[in-house]
């Protein structure tokens, strides 16, 4: 390595597209198996700690959540009509005991759950959905779930055929309906007047006394002191059960602790006090030397599914110049793309166990993800070349201007406590630097730079991430120019670019698709352009890796995303 940074934790990343809560269709307890997990029988009571990054919940309100830190909490509290399997990606019932699609593609027909309570004791039924729908189609509450349920930038028709039947009328056929449409569904009973009175994006801030927050999930909100622990409790009438009939979950309490670094959350974690923990790729060794003295072991899942990038602002009503002239300039980024070390970023922050990030789309979907990608390789001297071409001229006295005359420097923010984070933001600056270009790099607090990123939009560059979604259309809020979170300028009206306009297009196009080939092939091109147009600086994806304590039993990582998580309803403790 060539240089040395010390730094800590996890990546904590933003949420993008729709997610999947991790609860599967039990129809009947003696027609079906408990996932193929291995044991099927648990034993009930226990708690399960678990350490949950450095920051607690901004908000508990799933459709105002934007970052993990809120949807790691609200996942567990709230459920969708549909869920992934956790080891096949395959769609499968949830709220909904089943679903028909009609032979046109146009209709999907969702024959709900029955005797389901919400945590309140109410029934849920499809009213509960149908107020749901109106709150994500709605643009003021600004729901992540939006953008993946607009068609042809139209919402879907819905309605409720019976109090267990919800009716969905798409305007044609669209691919990645099933993959988009379980978003989680919100209690009309409690939210209803405040939607009518545009006061729900009021409703569920981390003030909100815990009793009041009310889902259909396996576990219900029991206390949370802010940024220092949270605990979820089991929702005793929880509607699934194991193959032997016994009530689900085994385990009575989950509790999300949280430190600031991951130095004290690892030495936490050898001390006991967590059941399991996602390791830091900086700590790898340091859990590999312990690992044959320990009561637990290291499993390996595969590469994280979401990605991680460095995005310039091109927001023109934010942005002042000469800087957005910089930002929007394609010359310009391409040149700076450049200067992203991958190479020593894997080194420094990931002891190696990683993978260099090209593509947007997530490295477990392999089926989409394109490999032959125009790259930009570390070198400063091509950026060098590059800038110069472009006309941003390196002067006598070491400072790069543009055309004006104007020294080019910006600033750049991120979060702390994410060793990739501040090693990304370090070598930048420093290179950036040697190229005459002065980079004032900042951490601030996670939720600020939220808050800047998708609120105020005042800011010049964030180092940040995003979870993924194993079907690309979860990226529509991202990559669509009218969502929410397509960072470097959203909410356009119409495209602000070329070649925003065809990502557009194709993204319209991959939703009329039916063929998988045929999707395949349009992400492809979408590919190319974002490898041409670099609106984000891709940097390294990590190897999932967890230690999982030996008295955990039914826990191990999903296929589809890596983690532990999707499988807490059926984790038991053998103590």
């Amino acid at each position: 390595m060539r240089r040395q940074i010390f730094m800590w934790t996890l990546l904590v990343t933003l949420v993008v597209g729709t997610g999947f809560a991790g609860a599967f269709e039990l129809l009947d307890p003696r027609e079906v198996d408990v996932l193929e997990l291995g044991d099927s029988i648990g034993q009930y009571g226990g708690a399960l700690s678990i350490h949950a990054g450095a920051s607690g919940p901004k908000t508990l309100n799933p459709h105002r959540a934007a970052e993990t830190s809120s949807t790691d909490v609200t996942s567990h509290i709230f459920e969708g009509l549909v869920a992934l399997h956790r080891d096949t990606g395959e769609v499968l019932p949830q709220l909904a005991r089943e679903y028909e699609i009609s032979e046109d593609g146009t209709e999907v027909l969702f024959k709900l759950r029955r005797g389901v309570k919400w945590h309140d004791g109410v029934e849920f039924t499809a009213d509960d959905v149908i107020f749901t729908f109106d709150v994500v189609y709605d643009p003021d509450v600004g729901s992540n779930s939006r953008a993946g349920l607009l068609i042809d930038g139209q919402p879907m028709e819905y309605e409720k055929i019976d109090k267990y039947t919800v009716k969905f009328t798409l305007p044609r056929p669209h691919a990645p309906i099933m993959y988009s449409i379980g978003t989680d569904i919100v209690p009309v009973h409690l939210l209803g007047e405040a939607h009518k009175e545009g006061r729900y994006h009021e409703m569920w801030g981390i003030d909100t006394p815990v009793d009041e927050i009310v889902g259909t999930g396996a576990w219900r909100l029991g206390s949370y002191r802010i940024d220092q622990e949270l605990i979820l409790v089991k929702f005793d009438d929880y509607y699934e059960f194991d193959n032997e009939g016994n009530r689900l979950p085994y385990v009575s309490r989950i509790i999300y602790r949280y430190y600031p670094d991951s130095d004290s959350a690892n030495l936490a974690f050898f001390h006991g006090e967590f059941d399991y923990k996602g390791i830091p790729a900086d700590a790898y060794p340091e859990f590999v030397d312990r690992e044959p003295v320990s009561p637990w072991s290291i499993v390996d899942s595969g590469p994280d599914p979401g990605t991680s990038f460095i995005v310039l602002n091109q927001n023109p009503g934010f942005v002042p110049e000469p800087k957005l002239s910089w930002f929007t300039d394609v010359k310009f980024r391409q040149a700076l793309y450049h200067a992203v070390d991958k190479e020593t970023i894997l080194d420094m922050a990931m002891n190696g166990r990683g993978f260099i990030q090209e593509s947007p789309i997530n490295m477990r979907n392999e089926f989409f993800l394109k490999e032959d990608l125009v790259t930009y390789p570390y070198d400063l001297e091509v950026a060098h070349e590059k800038l110069e071409a472009a006309g941003y001229k390196l002067g006598a006295d070491g400072v790069r201007r543009d055309q004006d005359g104007n020294a080019i420097e910006f600033d750049l923010i991120t979060n702390p406590g994410v060793p990739i984070r501040q090693i990304v933001g370090e070598l930048f600056q420093e290179d950036l630097g040697e190229l005459g270009i002065k980079v004032n790099f900042q951490m601030i607090d996670f939720n600020v730079v939220v808050e800047k990123l998708t609120d105020t939009f005042e800011w010049d560059g964030i180092i940040i991430g995003l979870t993924g979604t194993f079907d690309p259309n979860g990226g529509s809020n991202v990559w669509l120019s009218s969502g929410n979170l397509h960072m470097w300028h959203p909410f356009q009206e119409t495209p602000a670019t070329e070649w925003e306009a065809k990502v557009d297009e194709l993204w319209f196009a991959q939703q009329r698709a039916m063929v998988p080939e045929d999707r395949r092939d349009i992400f492809f091109e979408y590919q190319d352009i974002v490898a041409e147009n670099v609106p984000l600086f891709y940097t390294v994806n990590s190897m999932t890796s967890i230690a999982i304590r030996d008295h955990l039993r039914n826990a191990r990582p999903d296929i589809v995303g890596g983690g532990l998580g999707s499988a807490w309803n059926f984790i038991w403790l053998d103590r």
